[in-house]
């Protein structure tokens, strides 16, 4: 039998993976904005564009280097919680 506590950690770990999914969605779409913009500037502007699409840069890579801890954490406990597959809760 499946520990509580265990299928509780598991659902926690669930939920905080979403979360972190989420931030690198939202890292990776301001990444792309600030791309755009960094390319539809000219002059002094371009070098703040550029600077400004570093920092998303780096904001959307600690992102996915927390998403992939996260789920490293997550998956041994994946099993854990009814009604999953491949670690996603159905």
């Amino acid at each position: 039998m499946i520990d509580n506590a265990q299928t509780g950690v598991a659902t926690i770990g669930f939920r905080l993976l979403v979360d972190a999914s989420l931030t690198w969605s939202d890292a990776e779409s301001e990444c792309d904005r600030t791309l755009r913009a960094w390319f539809d500037t000219s002059g002094a502007e371009a070098t703040t564009a550029y600077l400004c699409y570093q920092a998303a840069l780096d904001r959307e890579e600690a992102a996915a280097h927390d998403l992939e801890r996260l789920w490293r954490l997550y998956e041994p406990y994946a099993h854990t919680i009814v009604g999953v597959s491949n670690g996603i809760p159905k």
